[in-house]
């Protein structure tokens, strides 16, 4: 979190930039959703804080390119229910900033968009209802530091300067955010490890 402060100047300065040469720029917040898959875990159950900075140049009246700089907490989750016996919990946090390339396209007053993105793990950590995993568990095998992920979504625009966002975003499947606990990969299901997989809802606004 120490370099926060300085990826944050650095998007400030790209958006005044980008408003002096006629781009547009602005700011958006909003929360996650998210899992991982190959986690014997199902559901989005791991909400997050998903904000950042961005970018863009109109290509025509209808498309745009975009480019932002992200916050985007991931992870899963899983609580104890001691009233159906179960008593076990699984806690995962993955911490991201985040870079995603994104071509908007409107059709009246609703953007389609789509894109990839590279994103740095900050911090990870994973526990039980007892507590952190031993260092050298399986559970806690290593978290690769970067990721590429696919992005998916829809924007409806609120008034002049606001719009309403929702994406999916992804893992891209060949690069895994880390193996399997067993180490396996399944090529013909491209599931070469545990991937993110997240439902992302955003306010944005326009400067």
């Amino acid at each position: 979190m120490k370099i926060a402060p300085y990826l944050i100047s650095i998007a400030l300065l790209f958006t005044s930039q980008g408003k002096a040469q006629n781009f547009i720029g602005g700011a958006l917040l909003g929360l996650n959703a998210s899992q991982v898959s190959g986690d014997n875990l199902t559901g989005y159950n791991k909400a997050g804080l998903y904000g950042g900075f961005f970018v863009g140049k109109n290509l025509s009246e209808k498309s745009q390119l975009e480019m932002r700089l992200t916050y985007s907490a991931k992870g899963s989750r899983d609580i104890p229910d001691p009233e159906n016996g179960k008593f076990s919990a699984y806690y995962l946090h993955l911490n991201y900033i985040e870079v995603p390339i994104l071509y908007r396209y409107k059709i009246k007053k609703v953007w389609l968009f789509g894109g990839l993105s590279g994103g740095y793990l900050m911090h990870s950590s994973i526990a039980n209802e007892s507590g952190p995993f031993p260092t050298y568990s399986i559970e806690n095998r290593p978290f690769k530091k970067y990721e590429v992920s696919t992005h998916l979504g829809i924007s409806l625009a609120l008034a002049k300067k606001w719009e309403i966002e929702v994406k999916t975003v992804d893992t891209f499947p060949l690069l895994p955010i880390r193996k399997h606990a067993s180490g396996a990969t399944f090529f013909y299901a491209l599931n070469y490890g545990q991937t993110n997989n997240l439902l992302s809802f955003s306010l944005k606004y326009s400067i």
